[in-house]
């Protein structure tokens, strides 16, 4: 079995929200306070109390330290973390949090990403929350992370930037590719911090998926809605670990068509959008006006990417328009191990999907073989499945 987490937004979301609603599930504040004191922040100590946001009672989170220190840009934050010495997958979790923090604000603003003054989102507290919440998923041993449709409110909010629309421009980029659901409260709902964990650690399902629940957790901020629950809500889940090898994400799907484009220049452009982050890249034959034999370029990416991913497209194959939508995928559960053949190492990938799996060789493996052996990759093949069907993988 596994253990899914579903963030079911209701209002928008903080790090303190997604903090108290993970403690609420479970997680001791004297394990959050022994782990975050790793950081060697002066004074820091968490707190949690039970408050009732529109009969439903919540954790709120509370955080104390003596002095801010100077924690402001985005390598002085990664020290502080690196030098916790925490395990490399709650490492690896806060460092992909605050880049992509970073990176929206670095955007925003027209400045290297390194030069980002956090300023609110550098404050310890926030620091606190990426931290925290990336520990309270390693301590309830969370297999997968999903998140409902992002909502936010509107109007303008005040920042250290002057007044500001809502949502924040960090906050909007962060949800460049997601569902996002306005709703008729006249304020800042989801934070760049909530937006930049959920994003980054999970992956959007617009409704929960199916499993035993385990618990519920549910954490608020302080701001308080007379006509409107001010709550996250997560919920714990246990399921078959078949169930888990499916996955729902969002593409950004990117296409021109071209009649203008070489051979050449059409596969020197393929492998410049794979090296860009492309997650697929594809070519179509197809006739355009006037009969000419023309191109369809085809981008699969990430949403985050896909901005980048355009201006390349048009500054390289001078095409005078591209189209792009958001979509939605399934995609099989995909893990890749070392494995031998014949003597020499390779990588074998792993699927699986919904309790069907097989593997496979890596091909670039496999051609290395085949100029190192004098052996043609298509042999090499048929060796790998007789090897796996006789028991030697």
């Amino acid at each position: 079995m596994a253990t899914l987490l579903y963030f079911d937004l209701l209002s928008g979301a903080s790090g303190d929200m997604i903090l108290g609603a993970l403690v609420d599930c479970g997680v001791p504040v004297r394990y959050l306070n022994r782990e975050l004191g790793r950081l060697a922040i002066p004074g820091l100590s968490v707190t949690s109390s039970h408050v009732n946001r529109n009969g439903v009672m919540c954790a709120k989170m509370a955080m104390r330290w003596d002095a801010p220190g100077e924690y402001r840009h985005l390598p002085d934050i990664l020290r502080l973390i690196r030098r916790a010495k925490y395990s490399a997958s709650i490492g690896d979790r806060c460092e992909a949090v605050l880049d992509r923090i970073a990176t929206a604000e670095a955007k925003a603003h027209g400045i290297p990403k390194d030069h980002v003054h956090f300023h609110e989102i550098g404050a310890v507290d926030t620091i606190v929350d990426i931290v925290g919440a990336c520990l309270c998923v390693d301590y309830l041993k969370i297999d997968r992370i999903f998140f409902s449709s992002l909502t936010e409110g509107h109007g303008t909010i005040e920042t250290q930037h002057g007044i500001m629309p809502v949502p924040a421009p960090a906050t909007a980029a962060l949800c460049k590719g997601f569902h996002l659901t306005r709703l008729p409260v006249p304020t800042e709902l989801l934070t760049p911090t909530g937006a930049a964990l959920l994003t980054t650690l999970g992956r959007q399902a617009l409704s929960c998926p199916a499993g035993v629940v385990l618990n519920h957790g549910h954490g608020c901020g302080s701001k308080v809605f007379k006509d409107h629950p001010n709550y996250l809500r997560a919920s714990l889940l246990s399921v078959a670990e078949e169930e888990t090898a499916v996955s729902d994400d969002t593409v950004a799907l990117i296409e021109t068509d071209m009649d203008h484009i070489s051979g050449e220049i059409m596969g020197t452009v393929a492998s410049l959008l794979m090296e860009s982050g492309a997650l697929d890249v594809s070519w179509t034959p197809l006739f355009m006006k006037k009969g000419r034999p023309g191109y369809r370029l085809t981008v699969i990416a990430a949403p985050e990417k896909r901005d980048d991913l355009i201006d390349r497209i048009m500054v390289h194959t001078r095409t005078l328009g591209v189209r792009f939508q958001t979509m939605h995928r399934t995609t099989a559960d995909r893990k890749t191990w070392p494995g031998m053949l014949d003597g020499h190492r390779i990588r074998e990938k792993a699927c699986r999907y919904k309790g069907h799996s097989f593997s496979k060789a890596e091909h670039d493996d496999l051609v290395r073989i085949s100029k190192k052996e004098g052996v043609p990759v298509v042999e090499l093949v048929e060796r790998y499945y007789r090897q796996k069907k006789a028991g030697k993988r």
